[in-house]
């Protein structure tokens, strides 16, 4: 069942906006108390935004919700989630207007 969850949300990330992608990771993903569905929702975002480029990512409504989304994966006590989401802070490190979000949100000690 897993694997088939994957795939679907893989297709849909390939067929919609990145404004549209994130949404259900970001919203429901990212605060399940399940281990397994936050880190489909951090690896689904890592390839989203690998995919796409942050700068399509930095330019839609919900750039800070995915910033704090990605600052939550990051300390995840699940060390793939975790890994996932330290990936996607460093991509937006590199990138001058997330630096920016992540610096806001995300506590420096924890940068």
């Amino acid at each position: 069942v897993h694997l088939s969850a994957s795939q679907t949300m893989g297709i849909m990330v390939d067929n919609v906006t990145p404004a549209r992608a994130t949404t259900a990771p970001v919203e429901s993903g990212v605060q399940s108390r399940h281990a397994q569905v936050r880190k489909c929702a951090a690896q689904l975002l890592l390839s989203l935004m690998e995919k796409t480029g942050v700068t399509k990512l930095v330019g839609t409504p919900r750039a800070e919700r995915m910033v704090h989304a990605t600052g939550t994966l990051a300390q995840d006590c699940h060390k793939d989630t975790r890994h996932y989401g330290q990936e996607m802070v460093k991509i937006m490190l590199n990138h001058q207007q997330f630096k920016k979000l992540l610096e806001q949100s995300v506590s420096t000690c924890d940068l």
